[in-house]
């Protein structure tokens, strides 16, 4: 996935509050992302799909 891309969707993710952006002190800049409290959430909807996903035919 192009760094764009991943930048886009990360910054998606932090708007809608799944995941919290840390910028790190330092050269080169780093920025670490975590989940949020609404992110784990997301946590047994990802299992399920995850779950199904494993289950289905080949």
């Amino acid at each position: 996935m192009p760094d764009k891309v991943l930048s886009d969707r990360l910054a998606q993710l932090g708007e809608a509050g799944v995941v919290q952006r840390d910028r790190r002190p330092g050269w080169p800049p780093r920025v670490r992302y975590t989940l949020t409290a609404h992110g784990n959430r997301l946590g047994p909807v990802l299992q399920t799909l995850w779950d199904w996903g494993a289950e289905a035919p080949v």
